[in-house]
């Protein structure tokens, strides 16, 4: 049976997974709900401000691009109709969040996706879980990434992952998901970075454990605000796998 998937936000990730979804025929889009959103011909769904209920009918996926707040709002309607894609990975810094979204998956029967989006090599940290003991990541991106204007070198945080989320709630959704993969927002630790030298955003994750040490240097150019380009492209495969779609030869585990 055909998907259909609705968006909630639909920004730079949101359209390249709306043009990956018509091109490919994966699924059908119900609606986008994104007051800011100016479709093109090529977009034939309904755009509203604030869907209703009926919208929802028969919409297996929601895919939110939004921010943590706008998820907040609207996480209620969407898990009592559908399963959840989220981008906005912060939101999870809040435990009162995080209790209401398990009670609503248990109620009403539905899952929330996490994509690795910036990320690679998510799965061997949850794997490794068990043996884990410490993680950190550093993340250097061009101060107008951040909304400053910094001419030097500049450390904006170093501390605990949930305090970075509340502070920078755009731009940590590494952190955000690296933190809930492993030892969660308290013990994992977060460094931000400014440098107006770069063009690019860079993570370091590096994990230690029982036994085990890996590094994990990401680095995307920057496609003029907090998301990299290879976070599109990373968006684009999670969907392919939760859909079971895509052309793909192999399937990596």
């Amino acid at each position: 049976m055909a998907k259909r998937v609705a968006f909630l936000g639909c920004g730079k990730i949101g359209q390249a997974m709306l043009k990956h979804l018509q091109q490919n025929n994966l699924a059908s889009v119900a609606f986008i709900q994104d007051p800011f959103f100016k479709p093109d011909g090529s977009v034939s769904c309904p755009v509203t401000a604030q869907p209703d209920a009926g919208m929802y009918d028969g919409v297996d996926l929601v895919i939110e691009c939004a921010t943590s707040s706008v998820l907040s709002e609207n996480l209620e309607m969407i898990l009592s109709h559908a399963d959840l894609l989220m981008f906005s990975v912060t939101a999870f810094c809040d435990p009162a969040f995080e209790q209401r979204a398990y009670d609503l998956c248990q109620k009403h029967g539905h899952r929330i996706h996490f994509p690795h989006g910036a990320i690679l090599g998510l799965d061997g940290i949850v794997d490794a879980r068990p043996i884990i003991q410490s993680v950190t990541i550093e993340t250097t991106k061009n101060p107008k990434s951040f909304g400053r204007d910094d001419t030097e070198y500049t450390v904006l945080y170093e501390g605990p992952t949930r305090e970075a989320c509340k502070l920078y709630p755009r731009n940590v959704n590494v952190h955000a998901a690296v933190a809930l993969a492993a030892l969660g927002f308290d013990k994992t630790r977060s460094k931000m970075i400014a440098d107006p030298s770069v063009n690019t955003n860079s993570h370091i994750i590096k994990v230690d454990g029982e036994g085990i040490h890996f590094e994990i240097h990401v680095s995307s150019f920057s496609t003029g605000g907090v998301t990299g380009l290879h976070t599109p492209l990373s968006a684009c495969g999670s969907l392919d796998r939760i859909l079971d779609g895509g052309n793909h030869k192999y399937t990596f585990l």
